[in-house]
């Protein structure tokens, strides 16, 4: 079992936190310190229900690679739906140079989460707002992605991507490639979820009024991904919440025996208050080590 943090990185000076850049920045080195194995960010553009700073995910962690030499440091998850898939494949690969091969790429469809759509930060800015058509753009997406990757002549011909037998380089440092972890909850999208390295669900954050599934839930998603496609063993579950003062001890003995590898601890400003605060949790490490 690993045991990473997801980080939501919307914080403010009501927060105590007046550069948000740095303030994650040195999360994450401190993440390290303490003993965690993962730093994950949200990806948004914004907020539509909170005024606060919100940078960029990859900048954060590009400068967070050069600070850290253990930690594997990704998203959970980017909407691969609204960024163009060759830039984004450039970035991953520096940053898996930069990092020496620690770069996880967290996928989905993108939105906020508040609505059945993709909402106002999709619709702000003239995306498709409807997930059927950003389902087909993703699949599109992470196609593109992964052939440049590879480091040979990549040619695609997709509705909403062309790649005219382009080489790209440098290739990330891990092989095959950078580890891809879906984000989906709709038995539709784990179908994408079995043709990568893993998939991310979440369970109970209650500073966020959100039950999540339980692990009886998750095993059953899991036997849909295992229906889908013959699974290997490295493949990853990851489940991510917020873990509870008592009784972790249960929860650990419980993601193990429906086969999660990745336990995140979601820290937020909404849960810890004060920039501060958080620090003074993640300091504390992970249940095996705290």
């Amino acid at each position: 079992m690993k045991y990473g943090l997801q980080v939501v990185q919307a914080w403010s000076p009501k927060n105590g936190v007046e550069n948000v850049s740095k303030f994650l920045m040195n999360m994450a080195k401190e993440a390290e310190d303490a003993g965690w194995d993962g730093f994950f960010l949200w990806d948004h553009l914004y907020f539509t229900w909170a005024p606060v700073a919100i940078p960029d995910s990859w900048s954060i962690l590009s400068a967070a690679a050069a600070r850290t030499d253990r930690i594997y440091l990704g998203t959970n998850v980017t909407a691969v739906t609204r960024r163009r898939p060759q830039v984004l494949a450039k970035q991953l690969a520096t940053i898996d140079q930069i990092s020496d091969g620690r770069v996880i790429l967290g996928a989905g469809l993108g939105g906020s989460g508040q609505q059945s759509g993709p909402g106002e930060e999709f619709t702000s800015f003239g995306e498709p707002a409807d997930y059927k058509t950003l389902a087909k753009i993703a699949d599109e997406a992470l196609e593109v992605i992964t052939g440049l990757w590879s480091g040979e002549p990549f040619y695609f011909d997709g509705q909403f991507f062309k790649v005219n037998q382009v080489t790209f380089q440098p290739t990330p440092i891990q092989k095959p490639r950078i580890p891809i972890w879906i984000g989906a909850v709709k038995d539709r999208a784990l179908r994408r979820a079995a043709r990568y390295d893993g998939w991310v669900t979440g369970g109970p954050c209650p500073s966020a009024g959100d039950k999540g599934i339980n692990f009886e839930q998750l095993s059953e998603k899991m036997k849909l991904i295992k229906r889908y496609e013959e699974i290997p063993e490295s493949y990853d579950v990851i489940y991510a919440f917020e873990f509870p003062n008592d009784d972790m001890d249960k929860y650990i003995e419980g993601a193990m025996g429906v086969g999660v590898t990745w336990m995140l601890d979601v820290i937020s400003a909404l849960r810890h208050g004060s920039g501060d605060k958080a620090l003074a949790y993640i300091k504390r490490g992970p249940p095996e080590i705290g």
